[in-house]
């Protein structure tokens, strides 16, 4: 990745690459889990406050062999391990479902899961016996012959293990490869030698096994799963008019009748209510909700605001730090200015507010129900603006009804 981040903690589509990793084990109802962390592993540690977890420190890195008898160490003694790389963000709960469906049907001491690629080059080669068809050995790319190079069949790098299984034959591994490394392929050889019993079990395509190995692989991977979020959202009632110049992270929630017009960039930790119209060219940042029926269109940014029912916030705004009530108009250009240079300040707009073009909130401020603010007004710092009252101006001040300009002409003529 040429980074000094773990690659586990790059974001991809608003949550670190681990993350997809955890929730599929999650989601299968495997516990307890262990995660191998070694380098700035007290960084990825931090990037997942509340997860169940078990942390393995790998205190040197001796390969994937000696990676993964870290995390099997910490687990119990006995039952089924299940091995996966935390770089594999496609692959689907019904593909591990299946591995580990196959492992217990065939009774099997360890199951691995394998595909065939196109293109196999950078993947450890699948080598089976000739008559039997049986796995006898698992050569990786910098060790492989040019012959084994045609292999197409490639290991995944995921494994179901028998708990004594992985520790008898992780004890036949030596490091003798060019890397000098301990191989978890080389446990899977062992187990063969020892003539436990080893199955295969196969992915139905290769999109899913894609790793993340390199930025440009990143790119990839989060155009693919970018495009799954979106499915599910449509699957779920919400339109989107063009998912090619959609963006919208994981965790996003989004009620059902909700639109997303084209170019709109909606960031993890937004709630979205049903019916709300969205876009174009908007961006929403966490900390936003949105309540049912609210409507923002061009040039439209948000952060950490509720948006009340009814809502129009349409052309050229930014909202940080408010919460907005029911049926309010947010007139073109509105800025809420909610820093200060040392922190950061609320604003309250309450029901049936309407804020004319080109007004500044310096905030904290709060506007009145059914307040109005004219254009190009300036809400300076606590003036706030009292119920049903129209305020214009820099600094903003009340509008005097002409009658009351009028008296007050007269008495100071007299």
């Amino acid at each position: 990745m040429v980074s000094d981040l773990p690659k586990v903690l790059h974001p991809l589509m608003g949550a670190p690459l681990l993350e997809y990793m955890l929730d599929k084990v999650e989601a299968l109802g495997c516990s307890p889990n262990a995660v191998v962390v070694g380098y700035k592993h007290e960084l990825v540690r931090a990037a997942f406050p509340g997860r169940h977890v078990i942390w393995a420190h790998q205190h040197e890195q001796l390969g994937t062999g000696h990676a993964a008898t870290m995390g099997v160490e910490a687990l119990p003694l006995d039952g089924e391990a299940l091995i996966l790389n935390g770089d594999l963000p496609l692959l689907t709960l019904k593909t591990l479902e299946g591995l580990l469906a196959a492992h217990r049907q065939n009774a099997a001491d360890v199951t691995l899961l394998t595909c065939v690629k196109s293109d196999p080059y950078g993947y450890g080669r699948i080598q089976r016996h000739d008559k039997t068809g049986k796995v006898v050995a698992i050569a990786e790319e910098k060790d492989a012959s040019p012959e084994v190079k045609r292999i197409k069949e490639i290991n995944v790098g995921v494994y179901v293990f028998r708990m004594p299984v992985f520790r008898e034959c992780y004890a036949q591994v030596r490091p003798d490869n060019v890397q000098k490394e301990y191989y978890l392929t080389d446990v899977v050889v062992a187990a063969s030698r020892l003539g436990k019993r080893l199955e295969t079990c196969a992915t139905s395509t290769e999109e899913e096994i894609a790793q993340v190995n390199s930025r440009g692989e990143m790119a990839q991977v989060s155009r693919l799963i970018r495009l799954q979020i979106l499915e599910d959202l449509m699957a779920q009632g919400v339109t989107i008019d063009d998912p090619h110049t959609t963006y919208i992270e994981k965790g996003v929630r989004i009620g059902k009748d909700a639109r997303i017009l084209p170019f709109t960039y909606i960031e993890r930790g937004v709630d979205i209510a049903p019916g709300c119209e969205i876009g174009p060219f908007t961006h929403l940042r966490p900390g936003t909700v949105l309540q049912e029926g609210a409507s923002l269109g061009n040039f439209v940014e948000i952060k950490a605001s509720v948006i009340g029912e009814e809502t129009k916030v349409r052309h050229m705004t930014y909202i940080g730090d408010a919460t907005i009530g029911k049926k309010v108009n947010v007139g073109a250009g509105t800025i809420f200015a909610n820093f200060d240079g040392r922190q950061k300040n609320k604003s309250v707009v309450k029901d049936g507010a309407f804020i004319g073009c080109g007004t500044i909130f310096v905030a904290p401020v709060t506007m009145g129900e059914e307040a109005v603010t004219g254009a190009g007004a300036v809400v300076t710092k606590g003036k706030n603006v009292p119920d049903r009252t129209v305020v214009v101006g820099v600094p903003a001040r009340p509008l005097q009804a002409a009658s009351e300009k009028t008296e007050k002409t007269k008495k100071t003529a007299e």
